[in-house]
């Protein structure tokens, strides 16, 4: 079974944060596990309509291209994740080929502990005030976003996704066809219309939470002070700090982002780009 595991990186900031924080990490996964990897640098649909959304779209455009016949399994990994290559398994290893595999979103880093977590998240967005739309359940996420999927339980986190080009190449490239993206980062760009559909067609094998564990989420979980906003004083010596090359990250959240690493097979930082560069560090032993 031939294998590839793809991912966008467009514009020199995008390639430079891959080749520094994924690139080497990702390449061992591959080679321990047989993918062929490729990174994609220009869009792949550069039309007018394309250009006014968010690139997360293009995922739905991977299995539609000339190089992706030739393979029977394509896993689609997002740019801000890292892989913990002394624990994690083949991702696509339990996957029937005609399912799509991807974790649900209220699984990370548990179903029991999700409700917690989100109302966690949702008060400091509050407080901090970010922009947010408030779901209390899975299907007031697609509803508050005008898609008719108030009766579904589960919410598809897209950031990891196995597929195979034989099987859905048609409904990927339905939902890119289908669907605008004229609304913010908190309306999560191809995220609601994706797990809608593929909820629809009952075509989801569900992953392990592991294969993407969400940063926001996890550290909500089992750090919520790291989630709040730094003090005054903590956002001057950040900032300072960085500026004369001290660190990048802050030391404190250092231990809790190493022991959340060391929780996950795929640890995604999603919304947390001010993370992104203790990846180096996380994954040096990895």
């Amino acid at each position: 079974m031939k294998k590839a595991i793809v991912t966008l990186a467009v514009g020199s900031k995008y390639q430079r944060n891959f080749d520094v924080n994924c690139r080497g990490n990702w390449e061992v996964y591959c080679k321990k596990f047989g993918y062929e990897l490729i990174v994609i640098s220009e869009q792949l649909d550069a039309s007018e309509r394309a250009q006014k959304r968010s690139p997360a779209w293009q995922k739905l455009l991977i299995l539609s291209q000339d190089w992706s016949v030739q393979y029977d399994r394509i896993v689609w990994i997002d740019s801000d994740i890292i892989i913990n290559n002394g624990i994690a398994p083949d991702v696509s290893e339990s996957c029937p080929i005609e399912k799509v595999g991807a974790v649900e979103s209220g699984s990370i880093p548990t179903k029991e502990i999700s409700k917690i977590v989100s109302e966690r998240m949702r008060r400091q967005w509050e407080k901090d005030g970010v922009k947010f739309l408030n779901n209390p359940t899975p299907g007031s996420y697609y509803t508050s976003r005008g898609i008719p999927g108030g009766e579904l339980n589960e919410i598809v986190q897209t950031g990891v996704v196995v597929s195979s080009p034989r099987h859905h190449r048609e409904i990927f490239q339905r939902i890119y066809n289908s669907y605008e993206d004229t609304h913010g980062a908190e309306w999560n760009y191809e995220m609601p219309a994706m797990s809608y559909e593929l909820l629809k067609a009952g075509v989801v094998h569900w992953l392990p939470a592991p294969f993407n564990h969400v940063i926001g989420r996890m550290l909500a979980a089992f750090y919520p002070e790291a989630v709040k906003q730094p003090t005054k004083w903590q956002s001057k010596i950040d900032k300072y700090a960085k500026k004369w090359g001290f660190y990048t990250v802050p030391p404190r959240l250092l231990a809790p982002l190493r022991n959340i690493y060391n929780l996950s097979y795929f640890l995604h930082f999603a919304g947390r780009g001010d993370l992104f560069a203790a990846a180096p560090t996380l994954t040096r032993k990895g």
